[in-house]
């Protein structure tokens, strides 16, 4: 069918952009950078693959990328840095990306997992009642009274306790996603202390630090992927040891070539310094935000 045949259209002839009205040179506007074919009979396969892009900001330069981010540390940020940097997907886009699955797949791990506590809950509830009937009806026998205990009286009637995990969740599906971004300059800051020699701009440093923090939500996003696909299955000591490194050594690798640091131990220490720090600020900080929403009864009906 001609509808889904792929064929390359010429230019239009007078190369003047519909949308800002700029005399063109090749398929895209240089002022507004919109594709001198918009609005024109194009095929639809192509039409469909623009609708995706907008969307969802799929191009080609994403498998590149996230292979580059994945197996390559370090080079990504290197390369920003050089200022090839359209050859790739923007550092931004990509952390942002990342961000929303992998809390995506937070909220719906933790949401999984309350299920099945409050089953849990609720079966050995039954078994309680079921118990207690029978003491009772046997102590009901035995007696010269009937003793009815009312249904209305506040100690039989347990009052219903507040769902501060269900709150916090909620909580952690709308902010969370926001809150990470806070935490990117202060690692940016981190690193510009400990590589103060190298004489880097800051944006050196953040560029590298959303690369890394990319990296680390695309692994967790994995890990929790598995998890949710095979509920049952365990890792082995060895294999859960090398995932809790992982990271570490990624990051160790990343700052001996981005940084261009004497030796590999030297990597390894600041690495390990830095990755400690920044766990201490993060806690602190968690434990901070935990304790003023209760102050302000954020879980207590303020949500």
């Amino acid at each position: 069918m001609k509808w889904f045949k792929k064929k390359n259209l010429p230019l239009p002839k007078e190369h003047i952009c519909c949308n800002c009205g700029t005399q063109t040179v090749g398929k895209y506007c240089h002022e507004c950078g919109q594709n001198v074919f918009a609005g024109k009979e194009q095929p639809i396969l192509h039409l469909f693959g623009q609708m995706l892009e907008n969307a969802f900001s799929l191009d080609a330069k994403a498998p590149r990328t996230l292979a580059f981010l994945m197996f390559r540390p370090g080079f990504l940020s290197t390369e920003y840095r050089a200022g090839r940097i359209s050859r790739y997907v923007h550092p931004v886009k990509l952390f942002w990306m990342a961000t929303l699955i992998l809390f995506a797949l937070m909220i719906y791990q933790l949401g999984a997992n309350k299920n099945v506590a409050i089953n849990n809950q609720e079966y050995k509830g039954k078994i309680v009642d079921i118990n207690f009937d029978k003491k009772e009806v046997s102590n009901y026998a035995t007696s010269d009274t009937l003793h009815v205990p009312s249904m209305n009286s506040s100690a039989d009637v347990e009052k219903p306790k507040e769902n501060h995990e269900q709150l916090f969740i909620n909580f952690l599906s709308k902010y969370a996603p926001y809150i990470s971004f806070l935490f990117i300059p202060l690692f940016a800051l981190l690193l510009a202390l400990f590589f103060w020699r190298n004489k880097y701009y800051y944006i050196s440093h953040l560029i590298f630090t959303v690369h890394f923090h990319t990296f680390l939500w695309i692994f967790w996003s994995l890990l929790m992927l598995i998890d949710i696909l095979t509920p049952h299955w365990k890792y082995p000591n060895w294999l859960s040891l090398l995932l809790f490194i992982l990271p570490g050594i990624y990051f160790a690798i990343a700052l001996h070539r981005f940084y261009k640091t004497k030796s590999r131990w030297q990597s390894v220490w600041k690495a390990i310094l830095i990755l400690l720090l920044y766990f201490i600020i993060f806690l602190t900080v968690v434990v901070f935000l935990i304790i003023l929403m209760e102050k302000l009864n954020f879980f207590h009906g303020g949500y």
